[in-house]
């Protein structure tokens, strides 16, 4: 007994002071799986004492006392969306595609969600003292703002790996040569044209959207973000290039290597926790699926009904002449005009599915949530990439051998047979998968450890801005050492100069006193 006592002093002496803050979650984007991914980590810093105020659209249940919650209440199409991401086009097309989108659409879905009622209502008369305010970034720039308005340091989520307008303001490297736009179609080599589309792509980003994407988000900032004291406020740019931390929903292990400043870090899978929701009825289908199961989802944001009607007709034809037994993720539970292999629904539990023996194939859209999941169980897949960092995500595990990437605008029932009795058939692909699973857990700290234990440095600090490199606040020229090579350049031109110079007036002398020798 007492030698439990001096335990439990010592503990008590040792365990480092942990401090209950107020923390604000200012998220009120429509992208569901952005937000929901982060859950884990805005439940865990309430679970742990913070006072936690969470602004999203997506109602969290079964709170704890110190989480509070703001739900906006704005209307978004998602339907138009799919429509247009499911659109088959060339990679030149796609780029320009991509600019309207990132300027314009991006532009009005943000002005949409900030301009709603309860958005602007908690950002004109909320009074609470915040010491940490949490953002995405994720085409919503002016929502730093929040962090002046309560002079706290700012967070920043990244749902994506980070892209030439993420990165710049915290000077993290962005080489065009091999680290891609995040919906870049590339694997680990890059080839010219791919190499010459992400050029197009980072000059952009670096140096258009400077004039055509930022003064839209600082106008939405002007607009929106009025609050006591918004008048000298700095510009959008400082407050950006002040964050003190970005989060990552990224991995290395999906795509390939690459530097990150101190102040990037990268927790992937943080939404992956060990918690069963299987229903019986569920839980028996897979049990007793004795060649195995195959898994169809194609996540929160595509509707499956929208999907080219005859590559629909294909996924079914196939998948309903397989012996294994099939869970495809529908609009609804009928199973009326579904193959008898069927169990169809409008939501599954997909990590206790990915994870259960008898699976044996994950059917994705290729998000990198669904990739992470389907790397932590060890399961391989076949990906119908349609938008976003789908293709990049899909195209990395194909050459991990782990995955196939196949066309949802061609689908054909002959090479999509063939694709899916390739990964039933053959344990190269499993083999793969098992080994990328290995890799993936194989980290000193939990994703969801490392994040709450950043979220309180940046806390303890009060900021990280020492974490920020130098290069935050030199200017694109100074970056890429312009003015310094220019400098060199000007000085060997000179040296040339004065040599030629020199040698030129030599040979004159020498010349004058030959002539002049051979005339005496």
């Amino acid at each position: 007994m007492k030698f439990i006592s001096i335990l439990v002093l010592i503990a008590f002496h040792c365990a480092p002071e942990i401090k209950s803050s107020n923390i604000l979650i200012f998220v009120p984007s429509p992208w569901k799986s952005h937000i929901v991914s982060f859950e884990p980590l805005f439940l865990e810093l309430a679970h742990r004492g913070h006072n936690v105020t969470l602004v999203s659209k997506f109602v969290v249940k079964n709170l704890p006392p110190n989480y509070t919650q703001i739900v906006p209440k704005y209307e978004f199409d998602f339907e138009a969306v799919t429509d247009a991401v499911l659109q088959d086009t060339n990679n030149y097309q796609f780029f320009f595609e991509e600019l309207y989108m990132r300027n314009v659409i991006g532009i009005n879905i943000t002005e949409t969600y900030v301009s709603s009622p309860e958005v602007q209502r908690f950002i004109k008369e909320d009074q609470t003292k915040f010491d940490l305010v949490i953002i995405e970034s994720f085409f919503q720039e002016c929502t730093v703002a929040m962090g002046h308005k309560y002079g706290a340091p700012v967070v920043s989520i990244i749902p994506v790996a980070p892209w030439v307008s993420i990165s710049r303001h915290a000077a993290n490297p962005s080489d065009f040569s091999y680290i891609k736009d995040f919906k870049l179609n590339a694997g680990k080599s890059i080839d010219f044209q791919s190499r010459l589309l992400n050029t197009l792509f980072g000059l952009n980003g670096l140096f258009i959207e400077l004039i055509t994407y930022i003064p839209q988000q600082e106008k939405l900032m002007d607009t929106y973000f009025q609050y006591p004291g918004y008048e000298t406020r700095p510009s959008m740019t400082e407050m950006l290039e002040n964050i003190s931390l970005s989060l990552i929903d990224s991995d290395v292990a999906i795509l390939s290597p690459r530097p990150y400043v101190p102040n990037f870090i990268e927790i992937p899978g943080i939404h992956i926790q060990h918690i069963k929701t299987m229903s019986k009825t569920l839980q028996n289908f897979m049990d007793t699926a004795n060649a195995g199961v195959v898994y169809l989802n194609f996540g929160t944001i595509l509707n499956v009904t929208r999907l080219p009607k005859h590559s629909l007709e294909v996924l079914i034809n196939v998948l309903g002449r397989l012996e294994q037994k099939v869970l495809f993720k529908w609009t609804n539970n009928d199973t009326q005009g579904f193959p008898e292999n069927f169990y169809v629904d409008s939501w599954f539990p997909q990590l206790d599915i990915l994870r259960h023996p008898n699976c044996k194939l994950f059917i994705t859209h290729g998000g990198v949530h669904g990739i992470m999941e389907t790397i932590d169980a060890g399961i391989p897949f076949i990906g119908f990439p349609v938008f976003g960092d789908q293709f990049q995500n899909i195209r990395m595990s194909q050459e991990n051998g782990f995955g196939i990437m196949s066309n949802i605008h061609t689908l054909n029932e002959e090479t999509f047979e063939r694709d899916v009795k390739l990964i039933l058939t053959e344990k190269r692909f499993t083999e793969n998968a098992k080994r990328m699973s290995t890799i993936f857990h194989d980290r000193p700290m939990s994703a969801l450890d490392t994040a709450v234990y950043w979220v309180e440095y940046v806390i303890r600090h009060k900021g990280a801005h020492h974490l920020r490199t130098a290069a935050v606040k030199l200017t694109w020229y100074q970056y890429l050492l312009l003015d310094v090579i220019l400098f060199i350049v000007t000085i060997v031109l000179l040296l040339i100069y004065i040599c030629y110079f020199i040698t030129k007036c030599l040979m004159r002398s020498i010349l004058k006193l030959f002539i002049k020798q051979k005339t005496d």
